[in-house]
Parts: C-alpha cells; sequence; structure tokens
C-alpha cells in the first residue's frame, strides 16, 4: 500500500512538473512572438527613416548618390534588428536600381517576395524585370503575383507590359482590360490600350508600369 501510495505521488509530480514545462514553452512562444513584433517595429521605424533619405536624394537633379548610400546603410541596419524585413529589400531594390544595378535590385526584390509573397511585392519584381528588358521573367513575376493577389489590377497592368514586350498584343490588351475592370481609375492601362490600338504596337509606345518613385511602405 505504502509503495502504491508513492507511486501514484511520483506520477502526480511528474504530471505536474509536465503541465509546468508546457506552460513555460507557451510563454517563451508568446515571448518569442511579442519579441519579434517589437523588431518589426523597430525595423520599421529604421526604414520609414531610409525612405526619408530617398526622397531628399529624388529632389535633386540629378539624384544624390551620396544620400541613396546613406539610406542603403539605414536599411541594412533595419535588416540587422529584423532580418526578415520584406520592406527593407524592397527599398534596397530600389536603390540598387536608382545606382544602375540591376541585378542586385532584382535579388533584392526576390528576397523580398521570398520573405513576404504578396501581390505589392510581386509587382515590384516584376516592374524591375520590365525596367532591365527581361520581359519573360516579368511575366512570370506578374503571373505568381496573380496567383497570390487575383483582385489586384496593377499586377494586371504589369502582366499585359509583360506580353505586349513578347509581341503577344491580343493578351497584353487583354489583360489591361481586365486591369480596368477590377479599377477602372488605373489610368496607365488604359492609356497602354490605347496606344496598342494606335497601330504602332510595341514597348515604345506603351505606358511603362511603373515610374519609380520614391520607396514607400503604404500599399
Amino acid at each position: 500500500m505504502v509503495y502504491r501510495l508513492r507511486a501514484n505521488w511520483r506520477t502526480s509530480l511528474a504530471l505536474m512538473l509536465a503541465i509546468a514545462i508546457a506552460g513555460l514553452g507557451v510563454l517563451a512562444l508568446a515571448s518569442s512572438s511579442f519579441a519579434a513584433g517589437a523588431n518589426r517595429a523597430a525595423s520599421d521605424a529604421v526604414v520609414a527613416e531610409a525612405e526619408k533619405l530617398v526622397r531628399q536624394a529624388g529632389q535633386a537633379n540629378p539624384v544624390d548618390t551620396k544620400e541613396i548610400h546613406a539610406a542603403m546603410d539605414k536599411l541594412h541596419e533595419a535588416l540587422r534588428i529584423d532580418p526578415r524585413n520584406d520592406s527593407a529589400y524592397v527599398d534596397l531594390g530600389f536603390c540598387y536600381g536608382v545606382l544602375r544595378d540591376g541585378d542586385t535590385a532584382i535579388q533584392m526584390y526576390h528576397t523580398a517576395t521570398e520573405l513576404n509573397p504578396s501581390g505589392s511585392n510581386f509587382i515590384e519584381l516584376a516592374d524591375v524585370y520590365l525596367r532591365v528588358g527581361d520581359a519573360e521573367d516579368a511575366l512570370l513575376a506578374a503571373n505568381a503575383g496573380i496567383v497570390k493577389d487575383p483582385s489586384n489590377a496593377r499586377l494586371y497592368n504589369a502582366q499585359g507590359m509583360a506580353l505586349n514586350d513578347l509581341q503577344r498584343f491580343g493578351e497584353a490588351e487583354e489583360a489591361w482590360e481586365k486591369a480596368l475592370k477590377l479599377d477602372p481609375k488605373l489610368r496607365v492601362a488604359q492609356v497602354n490600350i490605347d496606344a496598342l490600338n494606335g497601330g504602332s504596337g510595341g514597348r515604345g509606345s506603351i505606358a511603362k508600369h511603373r515610374q519609380p518613385p520614391p520607396p514607400s511602405t503604404t500599399p
């Protein structure tokens, strides 16, 4: 009888310890999530500082590359705080594009889509491919974005741009019409349709997908 009581006591103690350990695990996960959130907030604040520098650089003519490099230093600082901050990679891609380093810009945008495969990030990736003249990869990026965000008119506009560059003009027009159906205020899509139907065709007559403005974290 004494042995059985001791055995039951040990079982109860083991069960209590298991519950306590499990509770600690939950607390650890909550603490980790809180830390991750705090890191992202701090990282986003540094990204905002970098974007101010980019806007200042863009006000100069020609662009102040010293300010661009200062912004890039800030963006790398943001990534040291939170290595998964896709916004920092998007803005780095923009900066490398301004510095005419297309290959590195593409790498930055790729990393952003890997961390956060959002429609907006795929738009950025498609856009940089269009700017370096890689229509096939631009089309792949636009298509991938549409899978993630099928109601995003700007993705269909990017898809149309890529199709136009590939001389698939009928499909390009369909993509722009889809963009306008989703967002009748997307003027660039209508401009592209008008240019295509003007008879000249080709990229030279088509409005650019996106003039590169200073980057912004807003959707």
